[in-house]
């Protein structure tokens, strides 16, 4: 399977992960809710049985349900007529409430009409209750027409929560389940990512290899053959191909060993004042001799102050090497523009190619480690995907920025910005 494939099948799962979580709040939250309208409903037909236990009014007609007023989820009123006794009043609210299943802290005023004060105020603890009395609760006095008894639960919500706890921590583990569930899928597809990573660079390296070894072995036995021990011209040009390969492997090998040495931050990089215009004359003078297979022209548009910049000198220069190589081998008939300029405290570099141009579904990969742009066979084109990673992590270590323009075969722009100091 590849990691496609398993990045779909994760983005999927992923999506249903999230979707049971939200439904699993909107659960939870519709419970509470249920939960709440419970707890009011109890408590109403608590205060109803109150009125059946102790006469608290002569008026008949009211409906009961019309003598109890709910002020807010904590707070509620029932209307008095009648003298009460207070020892009578609270036997019977524990009572009802118990028989309602509603075992929560409750405080108890009754609010005198005439003489616009609370009477006396008693706060009812249920039995297991772990909260400490709160004589200190201060009620609000609500302005009515008649006397009342006021209720005040100062704990209903954590009540309420007490109730949901098998809920909630299904919940909970549900959550720590899914999430566990994702990380290890997120784990799952980066190890899956990696392994394909590690094949396509063995793959890589295998291809690129193989042939100039073969080419190394071919030469040798050529050289072994008694018949070419009197044939300068054939020696010479065996030689010749021989230590061209060979400086292709080595020349693979240090982009190997750089690339580790960037990665584990032990790259020698030493800044020194530097001549750009000199790097890329020398860079073109070292590929002159690709360039000169491919027929390249070169067009320079450099800076003409020629302004130094303070940077590595060598790995610029790498730098500088792996765009221009990557500008030739990537086009049929390479015209190659190089423009350097100053631009505020910025030194530009731009290498601008005609070339095959890169799609912008690959673009956000082109600095990733052994990635190639795939265009049909994976070997078509040399390399081992590590030189625009190594340009990129140079480039960054510099505190600069590169960026790419591209047209399918129309050409790239490769722009370098680094600072001058």
């Amino acid at each position: 399977m590849r990691s496609s494939v398993l990045k779909g099948i994760i983005l999927a799962s992923s999506i249903i992960i999230a979707t049971l979580f939200v439904v699993q709040m909107i659960w939870l939250m519709k419970q509470y809710n249920f939960e709440q309208k419970t707890f009011t409903n109890n408590i109403v037909k608590s205060i109803r049985e109150v009125y059946i236990d102790i006469l608290l009014t002569e008026d008949k007609k009211t409906r009961l349900g019309e003598n109890i007023e709910r002020i807010d989820d904590n707070n509620f009123i029932f209307r008095v007529d009648l003298p009460i006794n207070k020892d009578s009043l609270i036997n019977s609210l524990v009572s009802e409430l118990e028989n309602f299943n509603v075992f929560t802290d409750c405080k108890v005023a009754f609010f005198d009409c005439k003489k616009k004060v609370y009477l006396y105020e008693v706060y009812i603890p249920t039995a297991a209750s772990i909260h400490p009395t709160r004589s200190d609760i201060d009620f609000q006095i609500l302005e009515r027409s008649f006397s009342y008894i006021h209720l005040f639960f100062p704990h209903r919500s954590r009540y309420i929560l007490q109730g949901m706890w098998l809920w909630i921590s299904l919940s909970l583990l549900l959550l720590l389940a899914l999430m566990a569930l994702s990380i290890s899928m997120f784990y799952l597809y980066k190890q899956k990512f990696l392994n394909e990573i590690q094949n396509d660079f063995i793959n890589n390296v295998t291809h690129e290899f193989q042939t100039p070894l073969t080419t190394l072995q071919l030469g040798l036995d050529a050289l072994g053959n008694p018949s070419n021990y009197n044939n300068p011209d054939k020696t010479t040009k065996y030689i010749s191909v021989m230590r061209t390969q060979t400086d292709y492997l080595r020349h693979h090998l240090e982009n190997l060993m750089l690339v580790i040495q960037a990665d584990a931050h032990i790259l020698n990089f030493k800044k020194e004042k530097v001549i750009i215009n000199n790097l890329i004359r020398d860079s073109a003078n070292q590929l002159s001799m690709v360039a000169n297979q491919k027929n390249t022209i070169f067009e320079f548009q450099l800076d003409q102050l020629d302004t130094p910049i303070f940077a590595d000198r060598n790995n610029i220069f790498l730098v500088i090497v792996n765009l221009v190589s990557n500008a030739i081998k990537y086009s049929k008939e390479p015209h190659i523009i190089i423009t350097t300029f100053a631009e505020g405290g910025n030194y530009i570099i731009s290498i601008k190619d005609n070339g095959i141009g890169i799609e912008p579904k690959f673009r956000k990969n082109l600095f990733r480690k052994f990635y190639r742009v795939p265009s049909g066979n994976l070997h078509d084109t040399k390399g081992l995907g590590l030189g625009l990673y190594f340009v990129k992590k140079i480039i960054e270590m510099h505190n600069g920025e590169i960026e790419v323009k591209s047209e399918l075969n129309k050409g790239s722009e490769f722009k370098l910005i680094l600072p001058i100091n």
